[in-house]
């Protein structure tokens, strides 16, 4: 980390398209959805005790979700 800089991981919504293996077993099947964490480190870790397996895509939202 630079000394420079203060990356903060601040929460905020994250927009998620992954494989859910514990439903249409055994192959899962593709969903997407929202989860608010603090960082997308925090996520992945989520994601991984969920069993959520071939995550496509994390997009960072923000403070609000669109459709609110």
């Amino acid at each position: 980390m630079n000394k420079f800089f203060e990356y903060k991981d601040t929460p905020q919504w994250f927009h998620i398209r992954a494989r859910a293996t514990d439903i249409f077993m055994p192959d899962g099947k593709v969903i997407t959805f929202w989860l608010y964490g603090d960082s997308e480190q925090h996520i992945r870790e989520l994601l991984k005790q969920k069993s959520y397996k071939d995550i496509e895509w994390i997009k960072p939202v923000g403070d609000t979700l669109p459709f609110v």
